[in-house]
């Protein structure tokens, strides 16, 4: 099972999102935000590459819509987050919560890769946050959500042919 699934119009996250926003919830709100666009993200490139025309307009008009309504809500929690030095430990430790999953037993093959790339994006992030020192966890974010970030963070797709 994938991160995401879509049900009629209904769109539902798995189990790894949830745990996905847990090691995120020193972001607060956002950190489930961040966790399900994550996964919209890759989810869309996954369609992108494989379903018939039709369903495939339909699907990522779906997920697009719901990505937007994350978007939207990220911008409205953006007026209520503090000061630098709080979103730059709030970051910290969701990386550290996420190396934690990453190096768990038996934790599913695109869970990990989760972990990983948004563990790698925060990190990056983190240091141009220290550089800045403008804007706080919110700017972070969007641009994981709507920036150049948001091409960058979900999972590579397989080239025909190889192999693993």
């Amino acid at each position: 099972m994938g991160l995401v699934t879509v049900e009629g119009n209904a769109v539902r996250f798995s189990e790894s999102v949830a745990r996905i926003a847990d090691s995120l919830s020193p972001l607060g709100p956002a950190g489930r935000c961040v966790a399900e666009s994550y996964a919209l993200n890759t989810e869309m490139r996954r369609v992108g590459e494989s379903k018939a025309a039709h369903d495939k307009e339909i699907t990522l008009a779906l997920l697009d819509q719901r990505r937007r309504e994350s978007s939207t809500t990220l911008r409205q929690m953006q007026k209520h987050l503090g000061r630098a030095d709080r979103s730059a430990a709030a970051l910290r430790e969701c990386m550290v919560n996420m190396q934690r999953e990453t190096v768990k037993p038996g934790l599913a093959l695109e869970e990990r890769r989760a972990y990983i790339d948004l563990t790698s994006h925060f990190t990056t992030m983190l240091v141009q946050h220290h550089t800045d020192l403008t804007g706080g966890v919110a700017n972070v974010i969007d641009k994981v959500l709507n920036g150049a970030g948001a091409a960058a963070l979900a999972p590579a797709g397989r080239k025909p042919g190889r192999r693993r």
